[in-house]
C-alpha cells in the first residue's frame, strides 16, 4: 500500500471512530445536554438566516466595516504571536499512532511534512466553512468567494505558523544570541507598526462630532487604508473580495504567498522526528497515569523557579509557590506583553521628529496604551492564566488527601494567578498615571483619580473572574474534558456555550452589588463634599471590598464543596 493510501486510510478510519465515539458519548447527560444546546444555537443561526432569503451580506456598512477590522488584526495578532508564543520547537505533532506507523516505515521526512502540512490544509478549510457559516454575512455577501478565500488564506497562515516554529528552533538552538535576535526583530515590526498606526491616527483622527453614521463609516474605511494594517488586509483581500473579478484579480496575489510559505517551510524546516516521539511518549506516560486518576494533562516547560521554598511555614504557600512556578513554566503571555510595552515606547519615540517631540509622543501614547492592557488583563486574564485548580483537575483527589481544609486549598490555587495578575495591573496602571502627570494638561488629575480607582477594582474584578473560572471546576468536575482530550462536536459547542453563559451570569450578578455601593459613594461624596472627580478612588475602593468580600464568602461555600467532593463519583454520574 502507498503511502498516499494509507494516510486516506488512517483519516477515514479516523472520522468514523470519531464519530462513533461522539455518538456514544450521547449517553452522557453531561454531553447530551450540551448536543441539544449546541444543536439548538446551529439551529437558530441557521433558521435566521433561512428565514430572510434574498439578505445574505446585507450586514450594515458599519458593522461590516468593524467586523473586517477585526478580522485583520486577529490576522496580525496571529502572525505576531507565532513569533512571541509557545515552545521553542517544531509545530509538528504526531500522536501515538502516526509515530508507530509511518515513523519505522520507509517514508522520508518530506513525505511526513507534506502529511502534516495537508493535515493543515484540511483543518484550514474546516476553520473556513465553520467562518463562512457563521461570519461571512458580517464580512461578505459572497459566501462561496468567501470560502474559497478563506480557506487559502488560513492555509498560508497555517504555513506561516509552522514556518516560525522551524526559524524559532534554529534560533533557539544559538543559545541566548538567538533569543535575542529573535525578540529584537519582533519588537521593531511591532515598533513598525504601531508608527504606522499613528500616523495613520495623526492623518485620520476619529471625528469629535458624529452626526452621520457615515462620518464613522469614512473614518474606518480611511483607517483600513492605514499601512499599519497593509500585512493583515494583504492576507484577507481574497475572503474580502466583492464580486468574482476583484477574487480573480487578487487570486495570483494569494497563491503566490501560499506558494512563497510553502518554499518558506521546505527551506527551512528541521529534524523534527526525535522531538515528535518524545512528545507522543510523554502524552502516552501522561495519559496511562491519569487514566487511573481522572482529569487532563497539563504540559509544563522546565524553567527555575521564581524563588525557593522555605522549609517551614504555612502549608497553603507550598500551594501558591507550585503555581507560581507553573505560571512561568506554562507561557509568554509576560514576553508578549513586554514586547508590547516595548513596541509602543519605540514606536511614540521613533514617530517624533525630534527629541522634545519624541517625549511628547511617548507621554500621549503610551499612557492609554498601559491603561489599555491593564483593562484588557481584566477581561482575558482569568481565563487565560490556568495555573489554578484547572490546572491541578487531574489532582484533586491529592489535593484533598493533603492535611488542608478546602478552604485553604481554594484560596491558595485562587492566590496564584490573582497575585500575578493583580501585580501586572497596578504596574501598568501606576505608569499610566505616572505617564499622564509628566504630560499635564486639563486631564491630568482624572487620570490620577480614575488610576487610583482602578488600582483597586481591576484586580478585584480580576479575582472574581478566577473565582469563578475554578468553582466551575470544583462544582461541575465532569464537564471538564477527560484524559486532556480536546472534546468536539455539537455537545463542546453547547459546553463551551452554557459555561460563557454561566461565567458571564455569575460575574454579573456579584459585580451588581459592587457597582450600586461605589454609586452610592461616589455619587454621595461628591455631593456633600464637593470632591468631584477624586470621589473615584473611594468608589474604587469601596466596590473592590464588595467584590473582595464576596470572593471571601464564596471561598469558604467553595472549600466545603471541595471537602465533599469525589471525583470518581462525579466521573461515574456523568
Amino acid at each position: 500500500m502507498s503511502f498516499p493510501r494509507a494516510v486516506t486510510f488512517l483519516w477515514l478510519a479516523s472520522a468514523r471512530n470519531r464519530l462513533l465515539r461522539q455518538l456514544q458519548r450521547l449517553r452522557q447527560p453531561k454531553y447530551l445536554v450540551g448536543a441539544v444546546v449546541g444543536g439548538l444555537y446551529v439551529y437558530s443561526v441557521f433558521l435566521r438566516r433561512l428565514s430572510l432569503p434574498g439578505q445574505e451580506g446585507t450586514a450594515p456598512p458599519g458593522v461590516q466595516l468593524v467586523s473586517q477590522l477585526f478580522l485583520v488584526g486577529g490576522m496580525l495578532f496571529t502572525v505576531l504571536s507565532a513569533w512571541a508564543l509557545g515552545p521553542d520547537r517544531p509545530s509538528l505533532s504526531f500522536n501515538e499512532t502516526e509515530v508507530q506507523q509511518f515513523f519505522p516505515a520507509p517514508v522520508s521526512r518530506r513525505g511526513l511534512l507534506h502529511y502534516k502540512l495537508a493535515r493543515g490544509l484540511v483543518g484550514a478549510a474546516m476553520g473556513a466553512l465553520v467562518a463562512t457559516v457563521f461570519g461571512s454575512r458580517m464580512l461578505s455577501g459572497k459566501p462561496v468567494l468567501f470560502f474559497l478565500g478563506a480557506t487559502l488564506t488560513l492555509s498560508t497562515v497555517h504555513l506561516h505558523v509552522t514556518a516560525a516554529s522551524f526559524v524559532r528552533t534554529r534560533l533557539a538552538q544559538r543559545g541566548g544570541a538567538g533569543t535575542a535576535l529573535r525578540w529584537a526583530a519582533l519588537t521593531a515590526v511591532s515598533a513598525l507598526i504601531l508608527i504606522a498606526g499613528l500616523s495613520a491616527l495623526r492623518e485620520h483622527p476619529l471625528p469629535t462630532e458624529l452626526n452621520h453614521p457615515r462620518q464613522l463609516q469614512t473614518w474606518l474605511a480611511s483607517l483600513m487604508d492605514s499601512p499599519a494594517l497593509w500585512p493583515g488586509r494583504l492576507l484577507v483581500a481574497l475572503p474580502l473580495a466583492p464580486d468574482v473579478a476583484s477574487f480573480l484579480k487578487t487570486l495570483p496575489l494569494g497563491l503566490g504567498l501560499f506558494a512563497l510559505h510553502y518554499v518558506w517551510v521546505m527551506r527551512a524546516a528541521v529534524p523534527f522526528e526525535e522531538a515528535a516521539v518524545v512528545r507522543a511518549e510523554e502524552r502516552a506516560r501522561l495519559r496511562e497515569q491519569l487514566s487511573r486518576e481522572g482529569g487532563h494533562a497539563t504540559f509544563l516547560r522546565v524553567r527555575p523557579a521564581y524563588f525557593q521554598l522555605a522549609p517551614t511555614g504555612r502549608p497553603e504557600v507550598a500551594l501558591v509557590w507550585k503555581n507560581l512556578v507553573a505560571g512561568r513554566r506554562l507561557g509568554g503571555a509576560g514576553r508578549l506583553l513586554a514586547a508590547g510595552l516595548v513596541g509602543g515606547l519605540v514606536a511614540a519615540v521613533a514617530s517624533g521628529r525630534g527629541m522634545s517631540d519624541a517625549l511628547t509622543n511617548v507621554r500621549l501614547f503610551m499612557a492609554p496604551l498601559c491603561a489599555g492592557l491593564a483593562g484588557v488583563l481584566c477581561v482575558f486574564g482569568p481565563s487565560a492564566l490556568r495555573f489554578d485548580l484547572r490546572m491541578d483537575l487531574p489532582r484533586l483527589e491529592q489535593l484533598r488527601a493533603l492535611p488542608l481544609t478546602g478552604r485553604q486549598v481554594v484560596a491558595a490555587e485562587l492566590a496564584a494567578p490573582a497575585l500575578l495578575l493583580g501585580v501586572a495591573q497596578v504596574g501598568l496602571v501606576l505608569l499610566a498615571m505616572a505617564m499622564a502627570v509628566w504630560q499635564g494638561g486639563t486631564y491630568t488629575g482624572l487620570w490620577v483619580a480614575a488610576g487610583l480607582g482602578a488600582l483597586w477594582v481591576l484586580p478585584a474584578v480580576s479575582l472574581g473572574g478566577l473565582f469563578v473560572q475554578n468553582a466551575a471546576v470544583v462544582l461541575f468536575p465532569a464537564w471538564l474534558p477527560p484524559e486532556g482530550e480536546r472534546v468536539r462536536g455539537l455537545e463542546a459547542l453547547g459546553q463551551r456555550l452554557l459555561t460563557l453563559v454561566g461565567t458571564l451570569v455569575a460575574l454579573l450578578v456579584g459585580m451588581l452589588p459592587a457597582a450600586l455601593l461605589a454609586a452610592l459613594v461616589g455619587f454621595g461624596l461628591d455631593r456633600f463634599l464637593d470632591l468631584d472627580v477624586w470621589a473615584l478612588p473611594f468608589a474604587g475602593a469601596a466596590a473592590a471590598a464588595v467584590l473582595v468580600a464576596e470572593v471571601a464568602l464564596g471561598v469558604v461555600g467553595l472549600g466545603h464543596a471541595f471537602d465533599r467532593l469525589d471525583v470518581s463519583t462525579e466521573g461515574k454520574n456523568s
